[in-house]
């Protein structure tokens, strides 16, 4: 099964792999006993990591 949600929260509460879009491409595939210790802010730290820059929408990571 797969699950389409844009609240953070919602990604990690379900489910055992989590993938991030952002531009129309993959940039964070994150699974397994990484994924079930992580918070919302450990995902925006790694996407920022990879990509270079913050998300800034703030609507989008308070949802």
């Amino acid at each position: 099964t797969m699950m389409v949600t844009h609240s953070m929260r919602q990604a990690l509460a379900h489910g055992d792999r989590t993938l991030m879009l952002h531009e129309g491409r993959i940039v964070l595939d994150v699974a397994g006993a990484a994924r079930s210790r992580m918070q919302v802010a450990d995902l925006l730290q790694l996407f920022e990591q990879v990509r270079g820059q913050a998300l800034d929408d703030d609507k989008l990571l308070l949802e």
